[in-house]
């Protein structure tokens, strides 16, 4: 990675700091691979880009903002380019980061099981029926973590799922959503656990285990979400129940297309960790899910790599989805991932 260090004291002088500096950092990665989807669909090659910008700076008081921008080429669309980030602004101190903007709830607490990366996981054509996370779970909010002894408390506030950047706070048209999760070591063991509800009427709760075992590490998870198959929000209206000029009385947002009546999913999950030697990781994955429709399906993923050095290395993927699915069966990629 790059650093260019840039000067910018007269931006600290307007604010009656003695002196400041920011950084500017420059990073990349990239990744290629061949893909056997699932199904009777045609191998694939497929590559892609980022480019990321991080931009960072100390107040004179020891309070440190950070932000960021990147240029992608991404693995999900054929040629496509696309600018990200530059939707959040993080403050940092005294052990605690507070970032404004477009924040993201954890909606699925204790979720595990995918070990793969997105060469299997996006592109390898596999197709699940069942049904988990809200509908939406993003949007323009608050995130805040701090250390809580040497456990760590996350809480995050989404205050208008309907915008990133610019609007306004609770609207009549859009939904909030809350989520607080914890981590806590005890002994061998580290637990996380969490909580998130939304104005739909979704919530979700969750706990994960993990450990070290036979050279490895061990996590178990389990997560229950209570489910709308679509989001909807009742917007500004009179006494008289009219709607306000510029909003329908009820709107919908979004759908959950993988959901035909409301109700609680469950996932239980495990994944297990190891390294063979200084260079070579292997990661082995399995999950279940049940949806309200009583769909539900089983997944196994499987994952080598190993480091060649300079940021490069080399990757084996391998996912299989079995149960009620528009596709399930194996996909494999093999292909090389660097970071610049």
């Amino acid at each position: 990675m790059k650093k260019l260090t840039l000067a910018i004291s007269a931006i600290a002088a307007a604010f009656g700091a003695a002196s400041a500096q920011a950084d500017v950092s420059v990073s990349g990665s990239g990744s290629a691979a061949y893909i056997a989807p699932a199904g009777s669909g045609d191998s694939k090659l497929n590559v892609g880009q980022f480019v990321s910008f991080g931009l960072s700076t100390t107040t004179a008081s020891g309070m440190t903002i950070t932000g960021g921008m990147g240029l992608s080429n991404t693995i999900t669309t054929d040629a496509g380019q696309a600018v990200s980030g530059g939707q959040t602004l993080s403050f940092a101190t005294g052990g605690a980061t507070i970032t404004i903007g477009d924040v993201t709830g954890n909606d699925e607490p204790g979720s595990v099981g995918g070990v793969v990366g997105g060469q299997v996981g996006d592109n390898g054509g596999l197709n699940s029926n069942v049904g988990s996370g809200f509908v939406d779970d993003d949007g323009l909010g608050i995130a805040f973590s701090t250390a809580v002894g040497s456990s760590t408390l996350s809480l995050t506030y989404v205050a208008n799922d309907d915008t990133n950047t610019l609007g306004a706070i609770n609207a009549a048209s859009s939904n909030a959503m809350t989520a607080a999760g914890m981590t806590v070591p005890m002994g061998a063991y580290t637990i996380s656990a969490g909580i998130a509800d939304s104005d739909t009427g979704e919530s979700s709760s969750g706990a994960s285990v993990s450990t070290a075992i036979g050279g490895g590490t061990l996590v178990v998870g389990y997560s229950q979400q209570t489910l709308k198959t679509a989001e909807k929000s009742t917007a500004a209206s009179y006494a008289d129940n009219t709607a306000v000029s510029g909003y329908s009385a009820v709107t919908t947002a979004a759908t959950n297309g993988d959901l035909d009546v409301d109700g609680d999913t469950t996932v239980m999950g495990a994944t297990y960790t190891m390294s063979l030697d200084a260079d070579t990781t292997i990661a082995v994955g399995i999950q279940n899910k049940k949806d309200a429709d009583s769909d539900s399906t089983s997944q196994f993923d499987a994952s080598v790599s190993r480091s060649l050095g300079g940021g490069a290395s080399v990757f084996l993927d391998i996912r299989n989805l079995s149960g009620d699915a528009s596709q399930d069966g194996s996909a494999v990629a093999v292909g090389t991932s660097v970071s610049f």
